[in-house]
């Protein structure tokens, strides 16, 4: 295909793909925790957490418009902040992966709903399993039907909103700041900072911004317009979350407590079976099919030996793939509650977000030509200000979920960078980019 081919991407095209990466089941496994940390604050949450997003999304569309062809965050990293760096940021999002359980958690809850005397372990395990058996045959068909699960899952939280808002009768509650912020504005942002979780993807449409036809204006646009229509589409379901049912019934319960009262029974079980849950289980597989990508860019890097990216017969690099597969069924095994794998892994995605984030700090320094070429640029002094204001909101973030994570959790994450800074300093003079 020729460059002039290639530039074809339109507002509508670019629309649909950022609207696609950001509507997912995390809204229908984060609402229900969100509910319990600020009660009626709930909806407000979500326009914090879209405030809490915008910066860092704007720092990625610039690095996106800038070198849109690099490939990735972690070569964002690796290129602007060093090759050192890159590894620690690919192995913290190895960590972060522990939100892999998360979805197979609220997989067996919701499945709960339905069948009340299953149990969820084994449940949310044998979900993680099958998932993970699926892609190391090369059966990817729930990620390539991925959008449109994406479509199903926005028409039934459609029909959830409209049918919600019949049933709810007093709205006063949205105003009363006592009830907005039962735990104070600590537990109002630690919310709003967990439900970031199900907003950040517009990020993605930087990618193309050597395939659109405008990306100094498109990128912003896309990026600002979808998430705006998807907070708003949050907004109403945390309003029905809330407003339905007494609040103290609904406290850490998800969609299905709601959705109970406000559809028939068989459009219940149409919801909750054919809408959400087939969701949670294609998003758990969209993740296994990409999460192995940055550990092959870091083989090729020198970073691992190449016999770890060894693929199976169906062209799986299995020894990858069980490493994240490991990760993701070590929570489920150990008992921990849906409300703590989202927490932290929350907090550990924010830790290595702010990687690529910070990377534009040093884009203006190492791709000056990138930089004064750039369809979208910032000025020169917010490529530093906005990174460096990332990291003060995320880290008041990481803050406000420190006590809930608690000191054994921080401190084995602690160890666990501690082990691979170590891995970094022996392995570095072996990898080619470190002795740039």
């Amino acid at each position: 295909m020729s460059a002039e081919n290639k530039k074809l991407l339109g507002f509508w095209d670019l629309m649909s793909i950022s609207l696609g990466q950001i509507i997912g089941t995390g809204v229908v496994v984060l609402t229900g925790i969100s509910i319990s940390m600020t009660g009626y604050g709930a909806p407000w949450a979500f326009i914090l957490a879209l405030l809490i997003v915008a910066m860092p999304t704007i720092c990625i569309a610039a690095l996106g418009s800038a070198v849109p062809s690099t490939g990735g965050n972690y070569t964002y990293v690796r290129d602007m902040l060093g090759a050192r760096t890159s590894f620690l940021y690919l192995s913290l999002l190895i960590a972060g992966q522990v939100i892999l359980a998360s979805f197979a958690i609220g997989f067996a809850e919701y499945a709960e709903a339905l069948f009340p005397d299953i149990n969820l372990t084994m449940t949310a395990a044998i979900i993680m399993v099958l998932c993970y058996l699926a892609n190391l045959m090369g059966i990817k068909t729930a990620a390539r039907f991925q959008s449109i699960m994406v479509l199903v899952l926005v028409g039934s939280l459609v029909f959830y909103i409209l049918s919600g808002f019949a049933h709810i009768e007093d709205y006063s509650h949205y105003g009363d700041m006592s009830k907005v912020l039962p735990n104070g504005f600590g537990g109002f942002f630690a919310a709003a900072f967990l439900l970031r979780l199900s907003l950040i993807g517009s990020e993605f449409v930087s990618e193309f911004g050597g395939e659109m036809e405008n990306p100094g204006k498109l990128i912003p646009l896309v990026m600002g317009l979808s998430l705006l229509l998807v907070v708003v589409l949050y907004i109403c379901i945390a309003i029905v979350a809330t407003g339905v049912l007494p609040l103290e019934q609904v406290i850490g319960e998800n969609l299905a407590a709601t959705a109970k009262v406000v559809f028939s029974p068989a459009v219940y079980y149409a919801f909750i079976g054919g809408g959400i849950m087939v969701s949670l289980v294609t998003s758990l597989n969209a993740i296994f099919a990409w999460c192995t990508r940055g550990l092959y860019m870091a083989t090729e890097d020198g970073w691992l030996p190449s016999k770890l990216a060894t693929k199976n017969r169906f062209g799986t690099p299995y020894i990858y793939l069980t490493l994240f597969f490991i990760v993701g069924i070590t929570p489920i095994l150990t008992g921990l509650s849906l409300e703590y794998v989202a927490i932290l892994g929350n907090a550990v995605g924010a830790i290595f977000g702010l990687f690529p984030v910070f990377a534009l700090y040093n884009l203006a320094s190492r791709k000056p030509e990138a930089y004064a070429n750039a369809p979208f640029k910032l000025p020169l002094w917010a490529t530093k200000v906005f990174p460096l204001a990332s990291v003060v909101i995320y880290g008041y973030g990481i803050y406000s979920s420190w006590d809930f994570i608690g000191n054994t959790g921080w401190l084995m994450l602690a160890g666990y960078a501690i082990l691979i800074c170590g891995y970094i300093y022996f392995r570095a003079p072996h990898v080619p980019a470190c002795q740039k």
